[in-house]
């Protein structure tokens, strides 16, 4: 992996499905929702399934702060997951078991509309991650994994349109007020990357190798090349800028559709990108043919293959990722690999980069941008 992403020749093709808590959980025996419960275990299973599927990196997360877990208690309601008070009794929000299992308050937080809003926004800085025990846990899975031999990515959050939907609470408003309201889009904006850029500074002082940033919401299924370069583009830079001042590398992961914005993340100051969904017309030779070295590229094979293929068919597709790639390719997932992806399909994925045809003989890349540390 540390060879892929800066352009050299690495020995065979690292293999990185995209894994999350929810197909992490069920995949080692458990539930997504103990893994809500406490995020700590979610953490570990995360470990043991790459484990099991021996890929060769592991994304370890923010975990809540320790007083969270002496004062909230997550329990069943009826049909509903919701976390609960443990002082008042009072059901503070319910989790979306069948999403991304975020919180969703029971009383939405203010909206920001101004820029007096948007400047009181605050956020955790390293120190406060740390002292506050939202790393331990990442700490203790980083240093295990890196035993192992293991490479350990660190997920830092979104810094542009998935933070300013949360902050202004909804989508259609984010994207009204992009165009609207570019000042106070900037300035939400600048809160998201500064609260990125503090979690990536705590990320690197537990010792992970790499930084995962970006926003499936900024995506050319979204919004324009103008609107991504206008905005994003800023803010993944500084966020990668500052990954890199801080010795680590930095990929960006890509949601949907993102052909018209190619030429335009070249300019992010990444070591890589993440996607390439055949479900949303991508696909990895076309996005080589217009990054061409510049960057790793990460993924390529559809999730709904993995969920509902065979084998061989999960096979074949890993395959012709892997011819298309080239030298700077990393075998991985469109997505997060989906809840209930077969686990002998996840096998079959992985034996794609250990078959004896699956590296051809390539030249190193010679036109690899490796940006300077600032």
């Amino acid at each position: 992996m540390q060879a892929v992403l800066t352009g050299q020749m690495p020995d065979r093709v690292p293999f990185f499905p995209c894994i999350y808590l929810d197909h992490a959980s069920h995949c080692t025996g458990h539930t997504f929702e103990e893994a809500l419960a406490d995020p700590r275990q979610g953490l570990h299973w995360m470990l043991e399934a790459n484990r099991l599927y021996r890929s060769d990196v592991v994304r370890v997360l923010l975990t809540p702060p320790h007083h969270w877990f002496r004062d909230k208690e997550v329990r069943r309601d009826g049909e509903r997951l919701v976390q609960v008070d443990r002082r008042s009794g009072r059901v503070d929000g319910e989790f979306d078991v069948q999403g991304g299992g975020m919180l969703v308050p029971a009383q939405p937080p203010t909206p920001v509309r101004t820029l007096e809003q948007a400047e009181a926004i605050r956020f955790q800085s390293a120190d406060e991650l740390l002292e506050t025990g939202c790393l331990d846990t990442a700490k203790e899975v980083t240093d295990r994994a890196h035993e192992e031999g293991f490479f350990v990515v660190g997920m830092a959050g979104g810094q542009t349109l998935n933070f300013l939907c949360k902050q202004v609470g909804d989508s259609q408003e984010a994207l009204l007020m992009m165009s609207d309201q570019p000042d106070l889009t900037r300035k939400i904006l600048d809160k998201g990357t500064n609260a990125s850029i503090e979690a990536g500074k705590a990320f690197a002082r537990i010792g992970v190798d790499c930084l995962y940033i970006g926003d499936s919401w900024a995506s050319g299924s979204v919004i324009s090349p103008q609107t991504y370069a206008e905005f994003c583009t800023p803010c993944y830079r500084r966020a990668a800028d500052a990954a890199r001042a801080n010795g680590l590398l930095v990929y960006k992961h890509c949601c949907g559709n993102y052909n018209p914005l190619l030429e335009a993340v070249k300019e992010d100051h990444l070591d890589g990108i993440e996607g390439m969904d055949p479900t949303s017309g991508m696909s990895v030779a076309r996005t080589r043919e217009v990054i061409g070295d510049a960057l790793c590229l990460i993924g390529g094979v559809s999730c709904l293959t993995l969920l509902r293929g065979t084998p061989e068919q999960v096979r074949r597709e890993a395959e012709a990722c892997i011819r298309d790639g080239g030298p700077r390719y990393v075998l991985g997932t469109a997505c997060a690999v989906p809840r209930f992806t077969p686990v002998e399909n996840m096998h079959a994925l992985a034996s794609a980069v250990r078959s004896g045809h699956a590296y051809h003989a390539v030249q190193p890349p010679s036109t690899a941008r490796l940006w300077p540390v600032t």
